[in-house]
């Protein structure tokens, strides 16, 4: 994935929301004769001020929440907020979460589906989803 993420401010977003901006592509992965199964390349960066509050960003199977395993996701910190990468596969949700220390909640789950990423639910974060294509 060689395009860089956009250099975009906290100010250019809604005033009480969180900026998350997703870059992805989606890769076929043969895994069986029988079936086939997507991977999701996402690079992802969440413009926040990283002083104001906790920031958490986890991966579940879909419509399975309390069955499945929950992966926790690693994040580079910087100045601006954070930034990361993640595989997904078909199915699969990324969940990011940013709790302020003033207790100010928001959350965004997005679902990998059909070649796609889509945002589900969004609570105070504003979403920013870009499709790469596959060279």
């Amino acid at each position: 994935m060689s395009k860089s993420i956009p250099n975009t401010s906290l100010e250019e977003s809604q005033p009480s929301d969180f900026l998350v901006h997703i870059s992805y592509e989606c890769i076929l992965q043969e895994r069986a004769r029988e079936f086939d199964s997507y991977i999701y390349e996402i690079a992802c960066s969440i413009v926040y001020p990283a002083t104001m509050g906790h920031l958490s960003l986890r991966i579940t199977g879909a419509n399975s929440y309390r069955r499945s395993n929950i992966k926790e996701v690693p994040v580079t910190y910087h100045e601006r907020g954070a930034t990361t990468y993640v595989e997904l596969f078909e199915d699969e949700q990324l969940e990011v979460r940013i709790i302020t220390l003033d207790g100010i909640y928001s959350k965004a789950i997005y679902v990998a589906r059909k070649q796609e990423l889509c945002e589900q639910y969004a609570r105070q974060l504003t979403s920013n989803l870009q499709k790469m294509k596959c060279s």
